[in-house]
């Protein structure tokens, strides 16, 4: 029996291995558009990743200067955490953005998406200074406030525009990478 399947699976084999060059071609040409889609999915994946990170310190700041724990350098007025989250997630966000411009495989709601997640991260930036300067002067409730009434739209509207990009994209990299195993 196992010689029966090893000699249809070396057969099946040999002759996937004739394929016509269109074929060929159209192997790779699917090859270059599952990474192309596996870029696109990764630079959303970094926006996700970057609107859960700056929503959770804008969050924990305010809930742990609260409660009495050290999160913001309380020294000439400016704070080292919000900022420097800031400062560290711009980059990859300006990298993701870019990304997602140049891709080819990206569509016209998935671009749309992308810019309402640079808009709805923009926010929460511009939230982050305000929210330290109202922790940082011991006015929890007001800082709170300005958190759920400007920065939770921001953060949701955010997220969930990531997360459709991360989802579309991902189901057009399984379709693609099941032609390149069909045609193979």
């Amino acid at each position: 029996m196992r010689a029966i399947t090893f000699t249809i699976a070396v057969a099946l084999a040999m002759a996937s291995s004739f394929l016509p060059v269109s074929a060929q071609e159209t192997v790779k040409n699917l090859a270059k558009k599952a990474s192309a889609e596996q870029q696109l999915m990764n630079a959303f994946q970094t926006l996700e990743r970057s609107t859960f990170q700056m929503n959770n310190i804008l969050i924990y700041s305010v809930v742990a200067e609260r409660g009495g724990w050290r999160v913001l350098a309380k020294e000439i007025g400016n704070d080292y955490v919000l900022s420097g989250t800031v400062e560290d997630l711009r980059p990859g966000i300006n990298r993701a953005s870019a990304s997602i411009r140049r891709s080819k495989v990206a569509t016209e709601d998935e671009l749309r998406n992308a810019e309402t997640v640079l808009a709805s991260i923009e926010t929460l930036f511009e939230l982050a200074p305000q929210i330290s300067d109202l922790i940082l002067t011991d006015q929890f409730d007001e800082a709170s406030v300005l958190y759920k009434k400007e920065g939770r739209a921001a953060y949701e509207s955010a997220l969930t525009n990531a997360q459709s990009g991360v989802i579309t994209s991902q189901k057009r990299l399984g379709k693609t990478i099941l032609k390149i195993r069909i045609a193979k």
